[in-house]
């Protein structure tokens, strides 16, 4: 069974409305009068002629049951990454994942069997589903199998042990029916086995892709990727070449939402870049009997004070993701406060919208650089005044900003409290320091560095709205939850090993293809996800490979 299902274009009457906002103010669809006929040919176009069988499976009672035990028993294998652990896959710290690696073949024969496998750096994961038609380029699904720790001090505070993989029905007012409790139940295990689950069902229904379908599951993104996804990376580039994969999809904050009684689909089509940046207070120790009228623990306080107030901008553009995201919520009449209709609809009263839209912590994310300290050290004794103290502070970059601009904001913080204390300063690349040359830093001394925990990371290019590749993840998105689903462009304000893949293709989605308020605890305790949107995540990739017979664009 076939069925059409074009994105829902914008009326005429909605048309003369947009016109009465800012002119730059991307639409859903597209950015200039080509980006409109584009959109004009694709809304006449049979864009999701092949959606093949439906697949009932919130009804499928035996699939439902096989999914959640499948998603506990992977929760239940301990694949959680460290910061600084080594690059070598082979390492003794990442023996758990051959564990999993046994967990999938266990679980996935007939993946094994039909698709070409390859193992990188020991843990990551290639799988090649080979097209019947090499000339069209191929498709990449991307999921990681590592997690990030558990902080040992958390643990009584989760409902059920976070390796317990614990499937639960109505535990809580906010968890009504059936959820599958645990580390990595969300983050990303739910997109992995999803994946694995709808290859499996196509295999066994006897679908074989006209286009060639990639599967990447890399063993160490929650600590950069660097050991895993961007060898994948790599090995791609060299194998198919640049700009050789016709669409990717990965993991996202973005995804599905119900605004009033309409289903939105967020779609990821950019993301912030990020930096972690390493503050060294170094100073004389000795008896703390004897303290100095500053040490060096004083001294970070007011460092992370003051970097604290740093005042990033926070401003609503046109080009910003959530104006985009916002305007095509508008556009389609889909209920949103009485804020941003008037705010948005008005240039002038933006700066008031912005204001009013930051309160939101999501939304502050969205419209600035975002900074976290993460980490502190400093001090070993009670009666010992600490020689070094060290913050390690993430932040993620504003779409529009550099790294260079944040690093000249932070030094612009910190330069004062080191001439205020008498202390030393040297700040990143741009100011030399005595240690580069093999000494000693001055006593006492504040430093600023890069950390060596993962390479610093611009923003993203953007990925075009004006493409077939849009409209087909959309119209899956309408092929599931309805017609008159909006398919609206946002942003991922946090990252993704999809970095390494922006030579292999311009048409990166990051999305969750369920709810999001189903998936919940992510990088925290109580990491849960319901088995409704587990299940969802499974139905939209086996409804997306459909759709890829008979979708020639490239």
């Amino acid at each position: 069974m076939s069925e059409k299902q074009p994105i829902n274009r914008t009326s005429n009457t909605q048309k003369n409305t947009s016109r009465q906002r800012d002119n730059n103010v991307r639409l859903c669809l597209g950015v200039t009068l080509f980006g409109a006929a584009i959109a004009y040919w694709l809304m006449k176009s049979d864009i999701t002629s092949a959606l093949g069988p439906k697949w009932d499976i919130l009804s499928d009672k035996q699939y439902t049951l096989k999914a959640a035990e499948r998603l506990s028993k992977a929760i239940q294998i301990d694949t959680r990454t460290f910061d600084g652990t080594p690059f070598d896959g082979s390492d003794p710290i990442y023996d758990n994942f051959y564990q999993f690696e046994k967990f999938l073949e266990n679980q996935f024969p007939t993946i094994f069997k039909y698709l070409q496998h390859e193992m990188i750096n020991t843990h990551s994961h290639l799988f090649t589903w080979k097209g019947s038609k090499p000339d069209l380029k191929p498709v990449v699904f991307m999921a990681h199998i590592d997690t990030v720790p558990i902080l040992p001090d958390t643990i009584s505070d989760w409902t059920f042990d976070p390796l317990s993989g614990k499937i639960a029905a109505d535990v809580r007012s906010d968890t009504p029916g059936t959820w599958i409790w645990g580390r990595g139940a969300s983050d990303c295990k739910n997109s992995l086995m999803g994946i694995f689950g709808s290859i499996e069902k196509l295999i066994d229904e006897g679908y074989k892709p006209e286009r060639t379908i990639l599967l990447i599951n890399g063993h160490d993104e929650e600590i950069g990727g660097m050991r895993g996804d961007a060898q994948v990376a790599k090995l791609l580039e060299g194998r198919y070449g640049h700009d050789s994969v016709s669409l990717l999809v990965d993991e996202g904050f973005t995804g599905m939402t119900l605004e009033g009684d309409r289903f939105v689909a967020g779609l990821g089509m950019m993301e912030k870049g990020t930096m972690n940046v390493d503050i060294n207070i170094h100073s004389e120790g000795g008896h703390s009997s004897v303290p100095h009228e500053h040490n060096s623990i004083g001294v970070m306080a007011a460092v992370i004070r003051d970097l604290e107030a740093i005042p990033f901008t926070q401003t609503l553009k046109p080009e910003n993701p959530l104006a985009q995201y916002l305007d095509c919520l508008l556009e389609h009449n889909v209920t949103v406060p009485d804020q941003v209709k008037q705010g948005l609809a008005v240039k002038s009263k933006w700066p008031a919208l912005t204001k009013w839209l930051i309160k939101d912590r999501v939304n502050r994310a969205f419209l600035s650089t975002t900074q976290a300290i993460d980490m502190i050290q400093g001090g070993i004794k009670y009666n010992a005044l600490p020689e070094v103290v060290k913050t390690t502070i993430n932040y993620r970059l504003a779409f529009d900003t550099t790294t260079s601009e944040v690093q000249k904001l932070i030094a612009k913080a910190v330069r004062p409290i080191a001439a205020n204390y008498g202390y030393g300063f040297s700040s990143f690349e741009h100011e030399k320091d005595k240690n580069q040359s093999g000494r000693s830093l001055s006593l006492p001394h504040i430093k600023l560095a890069i950390s060596d925990i993962e390479p610093i990371l611009e923003s993203a290019p953007p990925t075009p709205s004006d493409s077939l590749a849009f409209a087909l993840i959309g119209g899956t998105c309408k092929s599931m939850y309805g017609d008159d689903t909006v398919i609206a462009p946002t942003g991922m304000f946090a990252n993704t090993d999809t970095r390494y893949m922006w030579n292999l293709t311009r048409h990166i989605f990051r999305f969750n293809p369920s709810l999001l308020t189903h998936n919940a605890g992510v990088h925290t305790t109580d990491e849960r996800i319901s088995l409704e949107a587990h299940l969802n995540t499974t139905r939209f990739y086996y409804t997306l490979m459909h759709n890829l017979q008979g979708w020639q664009a490239d």
